[in-house]
């Protein structure tokens, strides 16, 4: 096979991860990987004075991410996508939440400080003329112009329900309130979750009317509407506090969308997995097993539970070998592979597709 063949190519891609989001394949399963450029120009120098004004510089932000992209080629179906980002908290903000921002992440800071807090937050209507949202759309725009269509504007990270919730109360606080005014949380986290699809929705048309396809920081394609439903919180309570109060919201996120992935982090997560399965418009489940709990063979069980729920699965193996194993243990039906390890150069990178495809025949 030229190596060619193995350059992104959008039309390729997209009906490979149309088979895919349905449990089926085409020629080999959608590969997601990454190829080391040692040589690549160095990109624009931040010299701001604060982490706040480097994250809400859109002008810095759009320049780098387009430097990232013109000197970083894709190859298999790894999307030349950037998505405009100012951490997960981003619909928080919506509730009057002020982001603290550190070098490659930001979080909120509370602003629910008593459990009579949530009848306010459950009362309040979202605020999208707040400087957070306004840089994010700032970034779609001028992004926009300056991809000229070369490259893919994705989703912004969006946290949803009870996340927003664990940001502006934290965690600790948030499990004490569920067992003492499990109502008034109840209320608070759908009002979350109507905005949570609001946001969505806004974001989602904005990039429409840019003929941009839908992914985001998880990296799928589909021409309708998707996301990654999630719910990083719920490590913290039981199966039946999942299903009584974490599912409707969950359910809720997923209303709008066409096809879906949840990510399912940790094994900590684990105990709702058949949660998750019994999701009647979910395709697919990214597993995301952790730092120190791989390789992605060691979960091979995880992956057979899902399938046999009739979902999709996004392998995230650690390296070329780990994928190439796990693809032998369960074939390429409903599989999408993500290659952690970065390849060291392009010839390395289409050995391995070469080496996914013979093995689909």
């Amino acid at each position: 096979m030229s190596s060619s063949k193995h350059h992104f190519n959008l039309a390729a891609s997209e009906a490979r991860f149309e088979a895919w989001w349905t449990g089926g394949r085409l020629d080999r399963p959608p590969v997601s990987l990454w190829v080391e450029h040692a040589h690549a120009p160095a990109g624009p120098r931040s010299h701001h004075h604060s982490l706040h004004d480097r994250w809400m510089d859109v002008g810095f932000q759009v320049e780098s991410a387009l430097h990232r992209l013109e000197h970083n080629p894709c190859y298999g179906d790894t999307l030349p996508s950037w998505f405009p980002n100012v951490g997960p908290d981003l619909v928080s903000t919506l509730f009057g939440a002020e982001l603290i921002f550190g070098d490659n992440t930001s979080w909120c800071q509370h602003t629910v400080h008593e459990t009579a807090d949530w009848d306010r937050f459950a009362a309040t209507k979202p605020d999208f003329n707040n400087p957070y949202w306004r840089a994010i759309e700032d970034m779609i725009t001028l992004a926009a112009e300056r991809f000229g269509g070369r490259f893919i504007l994705a989703m912004p990270d969006l946290h949803g329900s009870f996340d927003i919730l664990s940001g502006v109360r934290g965690p600790e606080n948030l499990c004490l309130d569920i067992y003492d005014e499990p109502e008034r949380v109840r209320a608070a986290s759908l009002q979350a979750s109507r905005v949570y699809v609001e946001a969505f929705r806004r974001l989602h048309q904005r990039l429409t009317s840019l003929d941009q396809p839908s992914t985001t920081w998880c990296n799928y394609l589909h021409s309708g509407p998707a996301y990654v439903p999630s719910c990083d919180f719920w490590c913290l309570v039981s199966r039946e506090i999942g299903q009584d109060l974490i599912r409707p919201t969950i359910e809720l996120e997923m209303s709008p969308l066409e096809r879906s992935i949840f990510h399912l982090d940790g094994p900590q997560a684990l105990h709702h997995l058949d949660l998750v399965l019994d999701l009647p418009k979910l395709n697919a489940v990214q597993w995301v097993y952790g730092a120190g709990h791989g390789p992605a063979q060691r979960w091979l069980h995880i992956y057979r539970q899902i399938r046999a729920a009739g979902k999709a699965i996004q392998v995230i193996a650690e390296d070329a070998e780990d994928a190439l194993t796990v693809l032998e243990e369960l074939g390429p039906e409903g599989m999408w592979i993500t290659v952690s390890q970065p390849f060291a150069d392009p010839h390395h990178a289409h050995d391995f597709l070469d080496a996914v495809h013979d093995a689909c025949k």
